[in-house]
C-alpha cells in the first residue's frame, strides 16, 4: 500500500501488487490485500487481484445503496424498476421532510433548542402501485406473493421463483388466498423467522436453499382433508378430526446406530410438532377434548358418560359396579 497526499485532502490509494498500481476508488488508508469496501478480516482477495479488488459479498451488492443485487451492479430501485415485478416504477415526486420547531408549554421559559422532523414512509418506494397494494389486489397470485416475507423473496434475489408461483396455483385450487397467507404467517413466525434460510448438505441432513424454504412456507402438509399443519382451514381453533382420528400412534424407538446423532424434538418439522402426543388424548367434542386417556381407550369418562360411584368418581361399567377407590375398601 503507497499513499499519496493529494490537494484534495484524500489520500488515494495504490495498489502495489496489481500491474500499473491502480489507485483504488476508497480514500484513506486501507489493507490492499482484504476488500476495499469492508475490509472484512476473512476475506482475502486473490492474487492477482480482481479488476474491481471487491470480495465476493460486496461484489454482489449495489455500489450506491448497498442492497441486495443477484446480478452486480446497480440493484432494481437505483436502475428505476420495481423489486418485486421488475416493472419500471411510475414518476413519483420527491419526499419532502417537514420540520417543526419546539415549542415551550410554559411561557416564561425559553423552548428547548431542537426540532422534530418527519419524513415520509420510504420502505414501500421502490414497489409499483400494484405490488403496493397486492394484498388487496383481485389477482390471488399476486396476493399470496405479498404474504411472502420480505426476507426470503430478497435472499431468492427480490422475485419469486417459477416453483413456488406453481405451488400457490396448485393451492388456489383448495383454499382462499386469505387462508394461504395465514399458513405463510403461522410457518414463518412458527420457526423459519429464526433459522438460517440456507444450509449446505452434511452426512447427516439435506441441505437447503431460499427457494425451499418459500415452497414450504406454502406446501401442504400431506393431510387427507388438506388441512393447515393439524387445523381445519378457515377456523384455527378447531383441530382437524382427520388428522386425529388417522393419526398412527408412535413407533418404538430402535436403537440407534454408534456414532448417529440422537433424535431431538427439535427435528421434528412443522407438521409433525403440532401433532406430535406424548400420550393417547380423548377424540370427543369433534376432536377438541384432549384429556389424556388410557391407551384402551378412545374416549375421557365425561364423554364416555360413565356413571357416578356414590363418592362422586366415574367408573367403568364394563368392568366394576363402583370406582377403584370404593372397590378397595
Amino acid at each position: 500500500m503507497i499513499p499519496r497526499r493529494s490537494a484534495t485532502g484524500y489520500t488515494p490509494v495504490h495498489c502495489p501488487v496489481c500491474p500499473g498500481m491502480p489507485v483504488l476508488p476508497v480514500p484513506g488508508e486501507v489493507d490492499h490485500r482484504r476488500c476495499i469496501r469492508c475490509q472484512g478480516k476473512e476475506r482475502l482477495l486473490p492474487e492477482p487481484h480482481p479488476e474491481d479488488h471487491l470480495c465476493d459479498v460486496c461484489r454482489r451488492e449495489c455500489p450506491t445503496c448497498n442492497a441486495p443485487s443477484p446480478s452486480g451492479g446497480l440493484c432494481r430501485r437505483c436502475r428505476g424498476l420495481c423489486r418485486t415485478c421488475e416493472q419500471a416504477l411510475p414518476a413519483r415526486p420527491d419526499a419532502d421532510v417537514v420540520r417543526k420547531e419546539s415549542r415551550s408549554r410554559k411561557p416564561d421559559k425559553r423552548a428547548p433548542q431542537w426540532e422534530r422532523v418527519y419524513f415520509n414512509r420510504s420502505w414501500q418506494s421502490d414497489q409499483c402501485d400494484a405490488c403496493q397494494n397486492a394484498a388487496k389486489s383481485p389477482d390471488a397470485v399476486r396476493a399470496v406473493l405479498a404474504a411472502l416475507p420480505g426476507k426470503v423473496m430478497r435472499a431468492c434475489g427480490g422475485s419469486a421463483p417459477a416453483t413456488v408461483v406453481d405451488t400457490i396455483r396448485a393451492e388456489l385450487r383448495h383454499h382462499t388466498p386469505a387462508q394461504l397467507a395465514d399458513r405463510v404467517e403461522r410457518r414463518w413466525f412458527g420457526g423459519w423467522a429464526s433459522r438460517p434460510l440456507h444450509k449446505e448438505a452434511d452426512e447427516h441432513q439435506d441441505g437447503y436453499r431460499p427457494d425451499h424454504v418459500a415452497v414450504w412456507l406454502l406446501a401442504p402438509s400431506g393431510c387427507p382433508a388438506r388441512c393447515d399443519d393439524g387445523w381445519v382451514p378457515g377456523d384455527p381453533d378447531r383441530p382437524c378430526p382427520a388428522c386425529r382420528t388417522t393419526r398412527a400412534r408412535p413407533p418404538r424407538p430402535v436403537e440407534a446406530d454408534e456414532g448417529a446423532p440422537a433424535a431431538v424434538p427439535a427435528d421434528r418439522t412443522i407438521a409433525e410438532a403440532v401433532t406430535y402426543r406424548p400420550m393417547r388424548e380423548c377424540e370427543g367434542r369433534g376432536g377438541t377434548c384432549g384429556v389424556p386417556v388410557a391407551d384402551s381407550y378412545t374416549l375421557c369418562p365425561s364423554c364416555a358418560d360413565w356413571p357416578r360411584c356414590a363418592c362422586g368418581r366415574r367408573y367403568d361399567p364394563e368392568r366394576a359396579a363402583t370406582c377403584s377407590a370404593c372397590a378397595a375398601i
